[in-house]
């Protein structure tokens, strides 16, 4: 990790030599320094990617405060609001586009090495970060971002149509990249798979189903076609099937390189800290008695376990005092060697499930719901027998319960992607399942569901000239709405 810290440096002060050199030819040569870097190696570029990403993806702000409390699973109980900072909202959409950035240069330099594996990994990491991005923002520059070579100092924001299919040419280059057989060593920035070129492939195929299932509902021709083809050919696409699978970042666990949760919350601070557990997710737990209760929450000092339930009584609520809201579990904030979870082979079972319900493309849909939620509550630490009994719980079993199959696909998966929490959110807005109306109290009278989007960075409104005048933001988190958000009478 420090090694990738140095490697930013290098970067920097590279980009300070290139600067100076206009001023005279030979200052280069008198001042070079025989000591350091001229040239940065692909393989530290898509490391120092990979944090970038981790750092802005899986901070405590973005991912527990933010999108946590908009995804139902996590709350900070000391106003329970949806809070707007402008540098922190300045601070993540640079963020974003400072890891894309990274990796996008990453291919760039794999390229000029020859390295076919270490290129198509950093394309599929850049393709999961645009595709958070226009996620979280709607639309966004895409197609003409990256091109200060080209003098295009005020990219044009893209429709997401155009964005994700974009992001689909990307991983499916990425994904025939690695069909190809290549041996090219990605090497020691791979912090993920650790150069496992397999597990990559595997990566890439995953998240082009996770892309295509998100968007099937406004564009089901191309979804269908992603779908099809890597079910359809599993051994040309390969997929995460088991947990070894998952896409995690693990951290060293030494200070400074210790799993961001962790740093907020860690030792006893996970008990205290204003960050804690949401009552949607505790309450979709308790009423299936999901075994994973224990593992996602901490018992309160109550001795039981109960979330933050927003609404326009929050703070006197007396359900909400913090002796009364669960903590979030050991596992997930209380690990110094912890992980930050990219995707898992879960969410890959639920997908099947979903396109083999709808009839998106043939296949066993209860036998692959039933994997995901095994493989959700394995992962977790879950018995077999215990999971056995939760999968006979009425509104779990397949054609049990009052509820559809396709709901219980959607419930499952959303409390499945715990850590997850931009994803959540999205399956959220996308599905609205679970449904949640109770909204932050300064909200609360004028809408009914979590907010929509995050604001632009006001930075980006005030600088580029390109930023479009038809995207309507209302009461900083709603308006218009992302383009697969189909839901109606919302607001």
């Amino acid at each position: 990790m420090k090694k990738i810290l140095t490697t930013q440096l290098f970067l920097i002060t590279g980009t300070l030599l290139i600067l100076a050199g206009s001023c005279t030819k030979d200052f280069d040569s008198i001042n070079e320094n025989p000591n350091a870097a001229t040239v940065v190696p692909g393989t530290n570029v898509l490391g120092r990617g990979i944090i970038s990403s981790t750092n802005t993806l899986f901070g405590e702000r973005l991912a527990i405060y933010y999108t946590g409390s908009y995804a139902g699973h996590t709350a900070a109980i000391g106003l329970g609001d949806y809070e707007y900072r402008v540098d922190i909202n300045n601070s993540m959409w640079r963020g974003m586009y400072i890891a894309m950035t990274y990796l996008l240069d990453a291919a760039k330099i794999a390229k000029e090495e020859g390295n076919n594996n270490l290129y198509a990994a950093a394309m599929t990491l850049k393709a999961y970060d645009a595709q958070k991005t226009t996620d979280m923002w709607g639309d966004v520059p895409y197609t003409e971002a990256f091109r200060l070579d080209s003098s295009i100092l005020y990219p044009k924001y893209d429709d997401q149509q155009t964005v994700y299919h974009a992001i689909l040419s990307e991983l499916k280059e990425a994904a025939e990249i690695f069909k190809s057989g290549g041996t090219d060593n990605i090497g020691v920035g791979d912090f993920i798979f650790k150069g496992d070129v397999a597990k990559w492939r595997k990566f890439c195929n995953s998240l082009r189903l996770r892309v295509a299932i998100r968007i099937s509902q406004v564009d089901a021709a191309t979804a269908t076609a992603v779908i099809s083809e890597i079910l359809g050919d599993p051994a040309s696409y390969p997929v995460m099937t088991e947990n070894e699978d998952n896409a995690y970042l693990w951290f060293p666990g030494v200070s400074p390189d210790t799993e961001p949760w962790y740093n907020r919350l860690g030792t006893n601070g996970a008990y205290t800290d204003q960050y804690r557990m949401n009552d949607v997710l505790v309450s979709a737990l308790k009423d299936n008695s999901d075994p994973r209760l224990s593992v996602y929450a901490r018992l309160n000092n109550n001795g039981g376990y109960n979330g933050y339930k927003f609404g326009p009584t929050q703070l006197s609520d007396p359900v909400n005092n913090g002796n009364n809201v669960s903590g979030i579990g050991e596992r997930f904030a209380n690990n110094p060697s912890g992980f930050s979870p990219f995707m898992n082979c879960s969410e890959v079972s639920f997908i099947k499930a979903e396109a083999y319900e709808r009839n998106l493309v043939t296949g066993d849909a209860e036998a692959a719901y039933e994997e995901a939620i095994t493989l959700s509550c394995t992962e977790n630490g879950i018995a077999g027998g215990d999971i056995a009994t939760f999968l006979g719980q009425p509104e779990v079993a397949w054609d049990g319960g009052s509820t559809s199959n396709l709901h219980k696909i959607y419930l499952q998966k959303w409390i499945s992607l715990f850590k997850q929490s931009e994803e959540a959110w999205s399956e959220a807005r996308r599905t609205d399942i679970p449904l949640m109306t109770n909204i932050a109290k300064d909200y609360s009278a004028t809408h009914n569901r979590p907010p929509f989007r995050l604001a632009y960075a006001d930075e980006e409104k005030t600088l580029n000239t390109s930023f479009p005048t038809d995207v309507t933001e209302d009461d900083i988190f709603w308006g218009t709405q992302v383009w697969w958000d189909t839901r109606t009478g919302v607001h």
